[in-house]
């Protein structure tokens, strides 16, 4: 789905509507039509619904079927920054309150991939202030965004080309908040100052994300990533 959009599908099209439906189903029907088997922990009911929920949002992410899953993340948020900074201790007692799910140093901190698809999916929705706390901790959480596992603070200078893709992708993901510009500019002053001298961005031969069929070629591979940086860098400045 996220290459689907990256290629420039409409979410009219044939493709991202059945897999809209799809999604809808999962997120109002039982938890067994999930077609992973389950883990065997108190944490997995709330998972599938937030994978579910947070893959859906890249599409329709004012889809009535999302706003149950996505308010309770807002209340799961609300709570663990309450004090105006991150708070594990009340994290947990807000997943004790709300989900029952067992999550101090699992998949399902605020941190993840999926909690933060899904929170920035409605642009400007968040409080003011708490999106700022949110994305100031991420940003300078050791290890980044959960599933991805680069820091952002300070970019590396000596990321290999798989850590760039992850690298790429967390900026990605935190772009759609408002408020991602207060702690990006590095970043982006990082990426200008790496621009070849025709004008593109290379940064090696492998990518999560690729839009030719040939992407591992020079020129190919060139204008892969280019594209990549120049949405990037487009959120950026639009804001």
């Amino acid at each position: 789905m996220e290459r689907a959009l990256a290629l420039g599908l409409d979410v009219s099209h044939p493709i991202l509507s059945k897999a809209t439906r799809y999604l809808v189903g999962l997120l109002e029907g039982p938890l067994a039509d999930f077609p992973d088997p389950p883990e065997k922990n108190d944490r997995w009911a709330t998972a599938v619904r937030l994978f579910t929920a947070a893959t859906l949002a890249l599409v329709q992410p004012n889809h009535p079927a999302l706003d149950e899953v996505w308010n309770l993340w807002l209340s799961i948020a609300q709570r663990t920054f309450a004090a105006g900074q991150y708070d594990p201790g009340a994290e947990v007692l807000a997943h004790r309150e709300l989900t029952g799910a067992t999550v101090q140093g699992s998949y399902q901190v605020l941190s993840g991939r999926y909690q933060l698809a899904l929170l920035g999916a409605r642009p400007g929705a968040l409080p003011r202030d708490l999106e700022q706390a949110l994305l100031d901790w991420v940003w300078h959480k050791e290890g980044g965004i959960g599933y991805l596992g680069v820091g952002l603070s300070s970019p590396d200078p000596y990321l290999d080309t798989r850590r760039m893709d992850r690298w790429l992708a967390s900026l990605g993901l935190l772009s759609r908040f408002p408020s991602w510009q207060e702690q990006a500019g590095d970043a982006i002053q990082w990426l200008w100052d790496r621009r070849t001298p025709a004008g593109l961005w290379d940064f090696g031969p492998r990518t999560s994300v690729h839009f030719s069929e040939t992407w591992r070629k020079g020129p190919a591979r060139q204008f892969d990533w280019t594209t990549r940086v120049l949405v990037l860098l487009q959120n950026y400045y639009a804001g």
